[in-house]
């Protein structure tokens, strides 16, 4: 048996993202990797460090583990970025519209601290709390296709 017959047997187990699941096999298989290691170092031959190692490892029991430490991550950072825009538009839609719904002043609104602070936030946020970059990349896009609405609807003439 090689390790990567071992992490074969493991992913048959896992329902994953292809991201997660790619994240989680390979740490799996920095420490299949040490563990033979470690054998060869107490005088074992590859075959039988990698028996013991997969033997003391559990591939079931880990694979059922891993699958409910990490199943729906990827879902709800999907549903999380998809609410950090709406959130961020409905706090600048308050913040720049007077409540009747005109853009009365929205260029004072320029020097208020508060809406630099809520735009800061609607950018860095993302890039923060999301480590896959596509969820920010999506969250950015959204929110400043919003802005160029908001600033530039008022403005048109039709």
């Amino acid at each position: 048996m090689t390790i990567d017959e071992i992490l074969a047997d493991i992913r048959l187990h896992l329902d994953l993202e292809a991201e997660t699941e790619y994240e989680v096999l390979e740490e799996i298989r920095t420490h299949l990797e040490a563990a033979v290691e470690e054998g060869r170092a107490q005088g074992l031959d590859e075959r039988e460090s990698l028996a013991r190692a997969a033997a003391r490892f559990g591939v079931e029991e880990v694979a059922r583990e891993l699958q409910t430490t990490h199943a729906g991550r990827g879902t709800l950072e999907g549903v999380a970025a998809a609410a950090l825009p709406v959130l961020f538009a409905l706090v600048l839609r308050w913040t720049i519209f007077a409540p009747d719904g005109t853009t009365v002043g929205w260029r004072e609104m320029l020097n208020r601290p508060a809406l630099w602070a809520v735009a800061v936030i609607a950018l860095l946020f993302p890039l923060l709390r999301f480590p896959r970059r596509r969820y920010a990349l999506v969250a950015w896009t959204i929110f400043w296709g919003l802005s160029v609405l908001v600033i530039l609807f008022p403005a048109l003439r039709w």
